[in-house]
């Protein structure tokens, strides 16, 4: 617990400007960061596309936990598997990208948060900032 607090009290320090952000707390392990671009927590609303176990379609009004430049993690009320194909439509900007699950995580009373990754990178689907 006293690497929570002390990582805690060095991000405070770091926004009033009192330590460099890159200096090491001490006792933490670095972890790399594996992600190609910058994730924005972002509530974005979407009409995502695809097909059932079935090759029945789907469609349904989803939202984004968190974006980047590379996909997002969405909050579906409809099951998905690791694999699939999806459509997704930003619905404030009405552009289309293709996408494909790469992860399922956790599974709440009717939802399930689902990773999905674009075949390339798109930062202006979510309308983020070209280098991010």
């Amino acid at each position: 617990m006293s690497r929570i607090f002390d990582a805690i009290k060095n991000a405070q320090r770091v926004r009033e400007g009192k330590v460099h952000p890159n200096a090491p707390v001490e006792g933490a392990v670095e972890i790399p960061d594996r992600r190609r671009s910058r994730r924005w927590s972002l509530d974005v609303s979407v009409y995502v596309y695809g097909h059932g176990p079935t090759k029945e379609p789907f469609h349904e009004e989803a939202h984004t936990l968190h974006v980047n430049a590379n996909g997002a993690l969405l909050l579906l009320s409809v099951p998905v598997k690791r694999g699939q194909i999806l459509l997704l439509t930003n619905q404030l900007t009405e552009k289309e990208q293709d996408c494909r699950v790469v992860f399922i995580g956790t599974r709440r009373s009717s939802t399930v948060e689902a990773g999905v990754a674009f075949p390339l990178t798109n930062p202006e689907f979510w309308n983020l900032p070209a280098r991010t």
